[in-house]
């Protein structure tokens, strides 16, 4: 008799979700040997093979992963033939549009292009080269240029764990260019061969950028405007080597890149806005609208992307009356973005961001029912600081073993770090909605302008104070791959021992 208890039937979207993500490292590890017409044929054959057994509880549900791991493959098959395509011999002659904020590192400026043209497809990391002396190119988000250059395909500068190429293909870019002087000249290029989607995130980053020039006439210093641009646009591009290294030794790193934690304060925000009860169904959509309006206006990067896709789904199940957060919760999550863009898998952000929310939502009722509920409704300041201490051992414990991996780092401070750094977040990102509404009240600016500024100079200083601590990090970790996968098998057998424990409680209760 099939066990109705278990997890695999309490989660089915979870055993989907395993099965698709097996599928695309299939799929990838095997590209080149395996087509993607193979792969769909295949996942044909398993599909029908599912409905025959429509009677057979068993096996249909056997089919059902069988037909999730070859959609994987299929997928991520498609994908690689798109994103391996090879690139021309010598030098080529190109129209591209400018898609990053253009920044001076020593003598490059260094940019992001789409190519368009006879090219369109092709996204480039380039670095133009320019003379020290000369002022800088007037490039922006939006401008066109017609260059020559070398397209070639991205390399690895140093030995880690972190596969830069994979990085940038996880991102949609297939190559990397250096462009000399007297190659390139601006240019207005035609936006029609570029998707729909494409051109409205390029129109989202020229709105962007305007609002980037605001922040640039608040007189902010460098460090203030680096890090309240980071978390409020998910421009990162002025964050100093230096100051990377203090927020991510003190354990601060996540702040700076847009992710759950500042799509949740902006729901939050949202939410208030347009009122907790009295709107129902439709202040979620509003809400929801809001939030994919502003992943747009970031440039729907996959961190983005991947939190705006868990609120939506967070909110669609609070309307079906379901369990908010839950293992299938975080499962759809998952198949959606990957059956929407299956690299997703490899980005390391993406891999950190589901482990950790992973984490929270295995070990958050444990260890919390650790501390007496009595005694924690009883102090209620106390119970917050123990909720944040909870969720940040939780998600510690799920990305440690890859921050391990890919960086060799650990911090050691970083409950310390987060009892400062999550207040101060939800401030820097409220004070930035008063400041674009204090646009209208000219007078106002700059007092909000100079609380903001204190607030993220407040921040770094707490940082760069914990970073300075005897012991701050660990440096020098060295794990392979396969004791990384150790390392998780533990702490899944761990979940299943938090699992009996938590059972076995709520018998005694």
């Amino acid at each position: 008799m099939l066990r109705t208890n278990g997890p695999i039937q309490l989660y089915p979207l979870l055993r989907v979700a395993i099965c698709l993500a097996a599928g695309i490292v299939v799929g990838y590890e095997t590209y080149g040997l395996v087509g993607w017409g193979a792969w769909l044929a295949a996942l044909a054959v398993a599909v029908a093979l599912t409905v025959t057994f429509h009677r057979h509880d068993l096996w249909q549900g056997a089919m059902i992963g069988v037909s999730s791991l070859l959609l994987g493959a299929t997928l991520v098959t498609a994908r690689c033939d798109v994103l391996f395509r090879p690139l021309p011999q010598g030098e080529v002659a190109y129209e591209a549009v400018v898609a990053s904020q253009p920044m001076r590192r020593g003598k490059v400026l260094r940019m992001d292009l789409w190519l368009v043209g006879e090219q369109v497809g092709r996204r480039v990391k380039a670095a133009l080269l320019v003379d020290t002396l000369s002022p800088l190119p007037a490039l922006g988000v939006g401008d066109g240029l017609v260059a020559t250059s070398v397209l070639e395909a991205p390399a690895n500068y140093y030995r880690s764990h972190f596969d830069y190429p994979l990085y940038l293909r996880c991102h949609g870019f297939t190559a990397t260019t250096l462009i000399l002087p007297g190659q390139w000249r601006s240019a207005p290029v035609g936006l029609s061969s570029l998707s729909h989607l494409d051109r409205s995130i390029l129109a989202a980053l020229k709105f962007r950028q305007a609002a980037l020039h605001q922040y640039l006439a608040l007189g902010l210093d460098d460090d203030e405007m680096a890090v309240a641009v980071a978390m409020a646009l998910g421009d990162r591009s002025r964050i100093t080597n230096d100051l990377r290294d203090i927020y991510s030794i003190s354990g601060a790193s996540h702040v700076l890149a847009l992710s759950g934690l500042h799509l949740g304060i902006i729901y939050m925000l949202l939410s208030m806005l347009v009122g907790w009860r009295r709107l129902g169904a439709l202040r979620e959509v509003v809400v929801i609208g809001g939030i994919w309006s502003y992943a747009l206006f970031t440039g729907l990067s996959p961190s983005v992307v991947r939190a705006a896709v868990m609120i939506t789904v967070f909110a669609l199940t609070s309307l079906l009356h379901r369990r908010r957060m839950s293992l299938n919760a975080l499962a759809l999550t998952a198949i959606v973005m990957l059956v929407a863009e299956p690299m997703h898998l490899y980005d390391v952000g993406f891999q950190m961001s589901f482990l950790a929310v992973l984490a929270i939502l295995l070990f958050y009722r444990p260890l919390y029912r650790l501390v007496s509920a009595e005694w924690l409704q009883a102090h209620p300041l106390l119970k917050w600081g123990w909720a944040m201490v909870v969720v940040s051992c939780c998600a510690q414990l799920g990305v440690a073993p890859l921050t391990a991996y890919y960086f060799g780092r650990f911090s050691v401070y970083f409950l310390l770090t987060n009892c400062f750094v999550i207040p101060l977040a939800y401030a820097v990102l409220y004070l930035t909605a008063a400041l674009f509404m204090t646009t209208l009240l000219p007078p106002l600016l700059p007092w909000v302008a100079r609380l903001l500024a204190a607030v993220v100079g407040c921040q770094t200083t707490m940082a760069r104070w914990v970073a300075s601590l005897p012991g701050s990090h660990i440096e020098g970790i060295s794990i392979n791959r396969l004791q990384l996968v150790l390392l998780y098998v533990a702490i899944a057998a761990l979940a299943v021992a938090a699992g009996r424990f938590m059972r076995g409680r709520g018998r005694n209760d």
